[in-house]
């Protein structure tokens, strides 16, 4: 029998090394794990690890001792298995292993590697998705409402009198509401004197939109839908009905935007208004054009991922899954939630959940997949050009002038991967610019 044999799954992108453990060094282990068992055991009548070996016999099972034996035996063997891999086949983590055969006399061992998937790219230079980016009278007015949030920290929030009194983007509200699915009420759907800053996004697309323009003292229905990924699985997609009545209209009064409160943001070399105007100018448009190449992205990996079959190993999708699962609990945590009660409010289970982040950790792989893929067939690296303009944007960030200290927190191996993936996105942004 050959001592190794080396297989590789395709729709998998697994690489399987299956090693057969020779008899006389499994007998060996085997022996050494009784011996280690034997010492641990305590038994009335003897002493801890003064018990003879054929009584220890009568308490320790074969079971017992192979386990022991394989997971002693592993680090030996895997070095064995590591000898087949080729310098071209990409491993993407450590690998697993599976024990294929197990007797007194025998051990075949599988270790399972995730393997850099090989597939074909379709035309990834003309998917017809193209970047869009914001018009200057679009940023004018997203600097105007920067100039509002900076002067609300230090407002005061009275309320709206009169009966012209209306509901403006950014007041809050107090009201009463409760909603309706073809006219029944819905767990959930009702509060009195609920307070809201509309604009906020805490309701239902569409919601506070409509909101705005009504007048204090209002009674009358708001119809919306709710998303598809709807938390409350009987209501995702569901049209409803929510009657509501507007008690309160509150509104900030604003202080005003004059040199002496620019001072007063503690803001480095900005001082009067027209600085400011400069570094939020400067601030929105950074801040847009992110928005926009976040769109970008998401858009052309969408479409890349829809029109291409990606390999993904199971490993990778399990590890990122327990990734997933931990976040989802501790996020729980943070809004002061028990799993139970969220279970009780969704009405979903950890299969719902299981299976709707295993469906988000397959996509994450992917994406990296690509990336990856990407980066290679176009022999994409980070320059070192590459790295001080990261550093530099980052000290200007955090407004921090030692840059020195940056690259200590963040070193190039930790800053690689993201500028490598910046600069795939470059190159995707400019193939798409071409006519």
């Amino acid at each position: 029998m050959d001592m190794i044999k080396k297989s590789i799954d395709k729709k998998t992108s697994e690489m399987r090394i299956t090693v057969v453990v020779p008899k006389d060094d499994w007998k060996k282990n085997q022996t050494k794990a009784f011996s280690l068992l034997s010492k641990g055991l305590s038994i009335k009548g003897f002493r801890k690890g003064k018990v003879p070996l054929a009584k220890a016999k009568e308490y320790i099972s074969e079971g017992q001792i192979w386990e022991k034996a394989i997971l002693s035996i592993l680090d030996k063997y895997v070095v064995v298995a590591s000898k087949e891999i080729k310098d071209d086949e990409i491993i993407l983590d450590s690998p697993t292993y599976k024990v294929e055969k197990v007797t007194s006399d025998e051990l075949e061992i599988i270790f399972i590697y995730p393997l850099f998937p090989d597939f074909k790219l379709k035309d990834y230079k003309k998917t017809g998705v193209k970047l869009k980016t914001t018009s200057e009278s679009e940023i004018k007015k997203d600097v105007i409402e920067q100039e509002k949030k900076l002067l609300s920290k230090t407002a005061v929030l009275l309320p709206k009198e009169g009966k012209n009194a209306v509901i403006e983007k950014n007041d809050t509200i107090i009201f009463d509401f409760e909603g309706f699915v073809k006219n029944v009420p819905f767990e959930g759907g009702q509060a009195e004197d609920f307070q809201l800053k509309v604009g906020s996004g805490n309701f239902i697309p569409g919601f506070e939109d409509q909101l705005i323009g009504l007048k204090l003292g209002y009674k009358g229905s708001i119809n919306v839908t709710f998303p598809e990924d709807y938390h409350v699985k009987d209501l995702a997609n569901k049209k409803s009905e929510f009657k509501i009545e507007i008690k309160e209209i509150k509104a900030y009064d604003l202080p005003k935007l004059n040199d002496e409160f620019v001072k007063t943001l503690n803001i480095k070399d900005v001082e009067n208004t027209k600085q400011l105007n400069a570094y939020l100018l400067d601030l929105t448009k950074r801040e847009n054009l992110e928005k926009s190449r976040i769109k970008f992205k998401n858009d052309i990996f969408k479409k890349l991922l829809k029109e291409n079959d990606i390999p993904v190993p199971k490993t990778l999708v399990l590890k990122e899954l327990q990734m997933l699962m931990k976040r989802f609990e501790e996020n729980l945590k943070k809004e002061g939630m028990t799993k139970k009660e969220y279970f009780e409010m969704t009405k979903l289970d950890n299969n719902d959940i299981s299976k709707e982040l295993t469906i988000e950790a397959e996509k994450n792989i992917k994406t990296s997949l690509l990336f990856a893929h990407l980066a290679k067939i176009e022999k994409i690296k980070a320059k070192e050009k590459d790295y001080e303009k990261q550093y530099k944007n980052l000290a200007k960030l955090y407004n921090i002038d030692d840059i020195e200290m940056i690259e200590k927190m963040l070193p190039k191996d930790k800053l690689e991967p993201q500028i490598v993936n910046e600069l795939v996105i470059d190159m995707l942004i400019k193939f798409s610019e071409v006519k």
